[in-house]
């Protein structure tokens, strides 16, 4: 696979994250997170976009530093990238909880 291959399914894969991590924080918690219908359509709308721009293309960032230091180019290996496509899903699980509190606490 080529990189850009491999950013297209490590955005697919970060909007996955996104969207299992509104809907664990938000129906399957132990104690789930409460916030207005509009806020859930804020975190769906507006969150598939930022997270894929913002965490997939962080990360992709990374991943290219990453491989520049370890081989001279920025496109030398696919490995960093196909990490941090890995790194990516799991961190917009993450980032759905805490963006969930935020627009809770908000909506207060």
């Amino acid at each position: 696979m080529t990189i850009d291959q491999i950013n297209g399914k490590a955005s697919g894969m970060v909007i996955f994250g996104w969207f299992v991590g509104l809907a664990y924080y938000n129906w399957f918690a132990r104690t789930p997170i409460s916030v207005p219908l509009w806020a859930h359509v804020v975190l769906i709308v507006v969150g598939i976009f930022a997270s894929s721009i913002i965490i997939g293309g962080g990360l992709s960032l990374v991943a290219a530093g990453v491989t520049k230091a370890a081989t001279g180019k920025v496109d030398g290996s696919p490995h960093a990238f196909s990490w941090a496509a890995f790194v990516g899903m799991v961190v917009a699980f993450f980032a759905a909880g805490y963006s969930l509190e935020l627009l809770g606490s908000l909506s207060r």
